[in-house]
């Protein structure tokens, strides 16, 4: 990994969330809360349309490949997913229009008995809709390991 790459910022990206996405997403999830299917009850419930599931933004974080570049791995294959985290500012309805934003927070190094030298990076990527609202910031965090674990 480059820790040089640490404080990146990467341009932004724009994509509709779209009413159809929001209804498969909670399908794959097993969701079936009317919220995610119906404006009706989406609006009687106090929301401005369909409600994306919390974490359907997930799907939107590889989009860009800038981030995961600019990190320059060698071999993906000593590349784990440590850690997922989400914060939420404000609802994300269908028809929104977000634009996205990565960057990569940070990049550490640390020790590791079983796996070697790891290095830790944190790639945050922050969430606007068509308002200019904040409305989330995703933070995804990579482990390179310094050798491979047996399994």
């Amino acid at each position: 990994m480059d820790a040089g790459a640490a404080g990146k910022t990467f341009p932004p990206y724009e994509f509709h969330v779209e009413r159809g996405k929001i209804r498969e997403f909670a399908d794959a999830i097993g969701d079936a809360n009317p919220i995610y299917r119906d404006p009706d009850y989406a609006m009687e419930m106090g929301f401005a349309g369909i409600l994306a599931p919390p974490t359907m933004l997930r799907t939107f974080l590889y989009e860009p490949k800038a981030a995961s570049e600019a990190l320059r791995v060698k071999d993906w294959s000593y590349i784990v997913h440590g850690e997922q985290e989400f914060e939420y500012f404000a609802p994300i309805v269908a028809g929104d229009v977000l634009t996205a934003q990565e960057r990569i927070a940070s990049i550490t190094e640390k020790e590791s008995r079983r796996a070697g030298k790891l290095q830790i990076a944190v790639i945050e990527t922050t969430f606007h809709n068509q308002r200019g609202e904040k409305v989330q910031v995703a933070r995804r965090t990579l482990v390179e390991t310094g050798k491979r674990i047996a399994e």
